[in-house]
């Protein structure tokens, strides 16, 4: 769907939610006089009662269209909660979130029936003037004068200071927009920091109100451009098959290609013998733009890594058939055959996941600064991001089909077997006899280590680690990527 449409259609939503508010309006209210009449509920709440049905007829739509999904808590989390700096517990109406759950869109929702920002003892405020009204009454309540704004708003700007105050300094870098609406009018702080925690009066130009149904609707396309998920945070997936791939990416923009695997791991079995299955689809890594899409072969017949050690080599091949059929299948739907598969070595060490807060560097003195800096290597397993998928990686093998080599490269080691280890004084307290989440190999196996020391070492470097915790290094394809060879040389592998 182009932009143009996409706006049109956040045009169209938002005539269907004010016409439908409409037509329910007189029924909502008769419902609020009836249950205060009869003492169903008490004064006051018939306004609370109306926000809520402000929220269901009018503000729930408007996310929905921007795709901000009230329903969806990998979007938006309603009453969210955090703390104000005087230890009160705070509610958020909506927080949308990152798919990393980064803080992003804070909507504060007001009843049908509340007014917009004015000055004390005047009427409604044009759209164009109340932006400076705003902007100069939270300079004025920064340094403790005369807002010279309606009291409600003075309590209702304290209270958007302390949710975006309550936030932490990370948080606060994440946040792009704060929202305040009563369906009927609408106000927009394109930068939240600036508005409610820098000093002065923000600069007005970036508050945005829109003060009747009527403007915004005309305006939707202002407030979609200001709002829309798609405008504030990267939505494109990290995964998609092939359908899905052609309709993104552009094939002229392609510049190379890795294979990869997409990893999901569940348990199954009885609920007193539970034990994990691990299922992998063969998955071409495309740069484009700067960034990395797998394209998967998401299947109803995965392959099916063995828990048993001895058939890892018949798996491998299976996997290794099923990846070059399904490459060529996506190099030919691209149209371009002439991208070659490239190294994993080679994958650039700048297309990383975003880190939440990666912006801050640890202060002087501190634990992390004192600590020797880790070499900046290519990050080559990542998690999916998909629904409620804890265990499901991408792993960008280069040019080979699997992160584990049959028989491990390098001389002969006692260190795979726990009991030789422990017999040593080089194992661990516990050694790994049951596959599990995180691990599919076993003391014993050719490709497990039970070696501690080493296996410390490689907590800070691991590329697998999130599904390998106990993996020779030498059965590993990217054992070039996490170590030096001259490190490699010196790993107390067979001594």
């Amino acid at each position: 769907m182009s932009e143009e449409s996409r706006i049109a259609a956040f045009g169209d939503a938002l005539r269907t939610a004010f016409t439908q508010f409409k037509a329910q309006e007189a029924v909502i209210r008769q419902q609020a006089t009836t249950a205060l009449s009869d003492k169903l509920i008490v004064p006051g709440d018939g306004e609370a009662l109306l926000e809520r049905r402000t929220r269901r007829f009018l503000i729930d739509p408007m996310l929905r269209a921007l795709d901000w999904n009230p329903d969806d808590p990998n979007k938006v989390t309603e009453e969210a909660r955090s703390w104000a700096e005087n230890g009160d517990r705070l509610y958020f109406d909506y927080l949308g979130v990152s798919q990393r759950g980064a803080p992003t869109l804070l909507v504060e929702a007001k009843g049908a029936d509340s007014v917009s920002a004015r000055p004390p003892r005047e009427d409604n405020v044009s759209a164009s003037r109340m932006p400076l009204l705003i902007s100069e009454a939270l300079g004025k309540l920064k340094t403790g004068d005369n807002p010279g704004i309606l009291a409600q708003w003075v309590d209702w700007l304290k209270d958007l200071r302390s949710y975006v105050t309550s936030f932490g300094e990370a948080e606060r870098a994440t946040l792009k927009r704060v929202v305040i609406t009563a369906g009927r009018w609408l106000i927009i702080f394109r930068n939240p920091s600036a508005a409610f925690i820098d000093g002065g009066a923000p600069d007005w130009s970036e508050i945005h109100c829109f003060v009747s149904p009527e403007e915004i609707v005309e305006r939707h396309g202002e407030i979609h451009k200001l709002l829309a998920r798609r405008r504030l945070i990267n939505t494109l997936p990290l995964t998609m098959n092939l359908g899905e791939a052609l309709q993104i990416l552009n094939p002229t923009a392609l510049s190379k290609a890795y294979r990869g695997v997409v990893v999901a791991t569940s348990m199954t079995g009885s609920r007193r013998s539970e034990f994990p299955l691990r299922a992998v689809y063969p998955a071409i890594v495309l740069l484009s733009g700067g960034r990395a899409f797998a394209v998967v072969d998401y299947n109803a017949n995965p392959a099916i890594e063995p828990r048993d050690a001895s058939q890892l080599g018949t798996f491998t091949a299976d996997l290794t058939a099923k990846g070059e059929r399904f490459q060529q299948r996506v190099l030919n739907a691209f149209n371009r055959l002439d991208l070659e598969m490239s190294s994993a070595v080679h994958f650039p060490i700048n297309i990383r996941e975003p880190e939440f807060g990666s912006a801050f560097a640890p202060e002087p003195g501190s634990t992390d600064a004192l600590a020797p800096a880790a070499p900046v290597r290519p990050q080559l397993v990542r998690q999916t991001g998909e629904h409620n998928t804890q265990h499901e990686f991408l792993v960008i093998t280069g040019q080979g089909w699997f992160y584990k080599a049959a028989p491990p490269k390098g001389p002969e080691c006692d260190f795979h077997n726990f009991p030789i280890a422990k017999k040593r004084g080089f194992a661990g307290s516990d050694g790994r006899f049951e596959h599990v989440a995180d691990s599919f190999t076993l003391s014993g196996d050719p490709q497990n280590c039970q070696h501690a020391d080493l296996l410390d070492l490689r907590r800070s470097r691991c590329q697998v680690l999130q599904l390998e915790s106990h993996l020779c290094c030498r059965t590993c394809i990217f054992h070039e990527v996490c170590w030096e060879t001259t490190e490699l040389n010196r790993l107390p592998c067979g001594t």
